[in-house]
Order: C-alpha cells, then sequence, then structure tokens
C-alpha cells in the first residue's frame, strides 16, 4: 500500500505549488512516522477544495482524472483511501460553497462522482 499511496501523492505533489505546500506540512507534523492514507487523503481533498481557484484547466483535469484512477484501482487499500478520504473531504469541504461543488461535481468522473454523490446525499 505504501508504494500506491506514495506514488498517489508524489503525483499531486508533482503539479501544484498549492497542494505540495499543504500535504508537505502534514508529512513534517507526523514526521518521523507516516500520517494514515485516509487522513493524508482527506487532506489533499480539503487542499484541493481550498486551492480549486489556483488551479488552470489542464491541471483541474489532470487532478481529476488521477482521483478517478485511484477510485478504479485494481489496489483496493489505494481504492478505499481515496474514496473515503480524498473524495469524501472534496464533498463535506465544499458543503459551504454550492458553487465550488458544482465545479468539482464536472470536474468529477464516473466512479469518483458516483461515489462523492452517494457521499453528499448520504442521510437524506
Amino acid at each position: 500500500m505504501k508504494k500506491k499511496t506514495d506514488e498517489f501523492i508524489s503525483f499531486v505533489i508533482d503539479r501544484n505549488e498549492f497542494l505540495k505546500n499543504d500535504i508537505k506540512k502534514c508529512l513534517e507534523y507526523w514526521m518521523p512516522d507516516s500520517p494514515a492514507p485516509i487522513l493524508l487523503f482527506s487532506l489533499v481533498g480539503k487542499s484541493i477544495v481550498k486551492n480549486l481557484s489556483f488551479l488552470n484547466e489542464n491541471e483541474k483535469l489532470s487532478l481529476f482524472q488521477h482521483i478517478e484512477l485511484g477510485m478504479t484501482s485494481d489496489n483496493e487499500e489505494l481504492a478505499i483511501a481515496v474514496a473515503t478520504g480524498l473524495v469524501e473531504s472534496l464533498v463535506t469541504a465544499s458543503d459551504a460553497n454550492e458553487s465550488v461543488w458544482k465545479e468539482i461535481e464536472y470536474y468529477l468522473q464516473v466512479e469518483s462522482k458516483k461515489h462523492a454523490l452517494a457521499w453528499k446525499n448520504f442521510g437524506q
């Protein structure tokens, strides 16, 4: 799992300075240990929501494609961490701002969107 998580996070870090800084702070906080994957992925989702307006179109497309690849990974632990950490935090962090949620919903792909909508509508 560690290798898949590291690869996923490296992809995110390599593509955006805002996300890189947030992840770096989290990793430094937990040193010398590593944060639980779900915690780290949750932070990534919150950071995406917080910095969405700073991402250009290509960054958004690439990032949300990567989220979809994580959701559909044959590595079950990675897929679960992406779903319950990252995707669910995208929903939760954007709950207070409908326009941000609509933009996120637009970029989400099939499986990540299905999970996000199920989480958003849970209990309603």
